[in-house]
């Protein structure tokens, strides 16, 4: 039925795709249901990717830079700071205008200091409901009030928008202020949020709820089709601020105007074989490779010759993101036990897991991920190994010989929970139980659906669990402040406390980047791997397909708006087209 399913969805593909011929037109899937178009809810991978395509943010990301660095976008120069870092002065661009809307009048296109108060401040009217809003809470003057007020005020009451806020001075319609509650160095990364995107007003009023299915943004493309379940266009937005790419691949494309592309299509497919096939055949120009198909590409490693001699190439790509093992330190066993915690670790085999990722995960000795200040390639978590003979002593000192609890007579026995109930879950859950039974410890794996997950964590129903963090930005702060007590009950899951911590992550709090706060993050990573304050599981990989007449693709983990930056060369593309043939098992392999 899946082939079945796979063939006519090609059939349709075939139909959809030559209608475009002649265009720069860019097809891929959408990875994942876009669920929402309204930048302040769009939590999802999905719906920021939309989002960011549809919208412009203040900063933005270099493209190519690396290590990681802002750069303007709405903006015409980088923002100053105070000496503390409290107070950031903005310019905006003066030609910037929202796309072209039934919902606009031409007076409303021109966006202003007053349009940005408007966008941020929505992240903060409670009637919305934001998940982001935690994105400036505590950190903007006056936010905390306005959430508050907001909360009591009626659907559709936009006067509390035009009061005055204590955090965001307008100095004219170009140049505005925002004052924070206390000294923030990396406050300027959540504006290059896609959620932190600049919307006009006018929109938002006349829309209402539907805002979040017809968006009216300033950014790259605008919104011309969205099929549920099928398909969502994007076409170029001809009023998009002029931006060039002299790095381009090509030369005909470093000084025409972005976005390079003339259409998006974001085709929304459910199953992965379908991708694939279409990939294959040349009517997706990207994909991502899941672990099912991933020995179709070459395990991950070198890529077959067949695929090879097409032009398409394979990338790796290290995602910004840990996943790891949570203990529970409310609980009185594990959190007051160091060294149970500490032999729970030992125990615990990464390398199964990387296995059974299908190699799509490295082994992790602590939390911050490569590519940041803070992380240290020579670092050895003297904890983040399997070594069954230390972890069996460790117990016996933990005063649990053997696995043994002493006043039960008992083995010691715990819940382990994770957020889904798939197949996969359940293995996973199996190696748990498998890798604990070898130190004398029973597990019971429990399958979960996200919400339920959640619902046991807020009432501390949970012992041990799986996890993982993706970063928000590129700073090891974004992952130590989910070990820092202070933030116990949102982003410290475990309910980790240390004061010697906390001392150190209060500390660095206020510094901008300098070797000295490089290396009280690397203090603070091995503090976290002596108290084995989680089980450090790995960094995720991600693998994708390019063809070769897909230009300027870089791996770029903060590229919000990477879609104004990529183009296609559609004769390219029919001349290769024609020469594909049908692939066997064993070309892929």
């Amino acid at each position: 039925m899946k082939l079945y399913r796979a063939v006519a969805l090609l059939t349709v593909f075939w139909l959809v795709l030559n209608a475009a011929a002649g265009e720069r037109v860019l097809r891929t899937a959408a990875g994942g249901r876009v669920k929402t178009l309204d930048p302040v809810l769009a939590d999802d991978f999905a719906s920021r990717n939309m989002v960011g395509a549809l919208y412009d943010t203040l900063l933005e990301y270099d493209y190519l830079a690396r290590p990681y660095r802002l750069i303007p976008a709405m903006l015409a120069e980088l923002p100053t700071a105070n000496a503390d870092h409290t107070v950031y002065r903005f310019r905006l661009r003066p030609e910037l205008r929202f796309a072209a809307d039934p919902g606009l009048d031409a007076n409303d296109r021109a966006i202003t200091a007053e349009d940005v108060k408007f966008s941020l401040l929505r992240l903060a009217d409670a009637r919305l409901h934001s998940p982001l809003y935690w994105l400036i809470r505590g950190k903007i003057a006056g936010v905390e009030a306005f959430h508050e007020e907001s909360g009591r005020a009626k659907a559709g009451d936009y006067a509390l928008y035009d009061r005055p806020l204590a955090g965001f001075v307008i100095i004219s319609e170009l140049e505005f202020e925002i004052r924070l509650v206390k000294s923030d160095p990396r406050f300027l990364y959540v504006l290059a949020m896609p959620n932190l995107a600049v919307v006009p007003r006018r929109a938002v009023e006349r829309y209402g709820e539907e805002f979040a299915r017809h968006p009216v943004g300033s950014g790259p493309f605008v919104l011309t089709g969205w099929i549920n379940d099928y398909k969502i266009e994007l076409s170029r937005n001809p009023d998009f601020r002029r931006q060039l790419f002299p790095e381009a691949d090509l030369d005909s494309d470093r000084k025409r105007p972005l976005p390079l592309a003339d259409r998006v299509i974001f085709f929304q497919i459910k199953q992965p074989v379908s991708a694939w096939l279409l990939f294959l055949q040349g009517e997706l120009d990207i994909s991502a490779v899941d672990k099912d198909n991933l020995d179709l590409a070459g395990g991950g490693g070198e890529l077959p010759p067949a695929l090879a001699r097409r032009g398409i190439r394979l990338w790796r790509i290290p995602e910004f993101e840990i996943r790891y093992v949570g203990f529970n330190f409310s609980d009185p066993k594990l959190g007051n036990n160091r060294k149970l915690r500490q032999a729970m670790s030992l125990a615990y085999d990464v390398q199964l897991r990387v296995e059974h990722s299908g190699r799509q995960l490295i082994p992790a000795q602590g939390p911050v991920p490569p590519g940041v200040a803070g992380f240290d390639p020579d670092y050895r978590n003297p904890f983040a190994r399997c070594d069954l003979t230390e972890a069996r002593r460790l117990l016996a000192e933990a005063g649990y010989p053997d696995g043994i609890d002493p006043a039960t007579g008992e083995h010691l026995r715990f819940t382990y929970d994770q957020t889904g109930n798939t197949s996969a879950y359940r293995q996973l859950g199996e190696l748990a139980a498998a890798d604990w039974r070898k130190i004398g410890i029973e597990i019971e794996p429990v399958l979960n659906n996200n919400a339920r997950f959640y619902e046991k964590m807020r009432q501390g129903k949970l012992q041990l669990f799986r996890l993982s963090w993706v970063g928000d930005y590129p700073d090891a702060e974004n992952f130590l402040q989910l070990f820092y007590s202070g933030n116990i009950g949102s982003c410290n899951r475990t309910g980790f406390a240390d004061p010697e911590f906390d001392r150190l992550y209060e500390r660095i709090l206020p510094m901008a980047d300098s070797p000295e706060r490089t290396a009280i993050y690397r203090r603070m990573t091995d503090l976290i791997g002596k108290q084995a304050a989680w089980i450090f599981e790995g960094y995720p990989i991600s693998f994708q397909l390019t063809h070769g007449w897909l230009r300027n693709f870089v791996p770029h983990d903060f590229a919000f708006a990477r879609w104004k930056y990529l183009s296609v060369e559609p004769a390219e593309r029919d001349r290769a087209k024609e020469t594909f043939t049908p692939l066997s098992f064993r070309e892929l392999r």
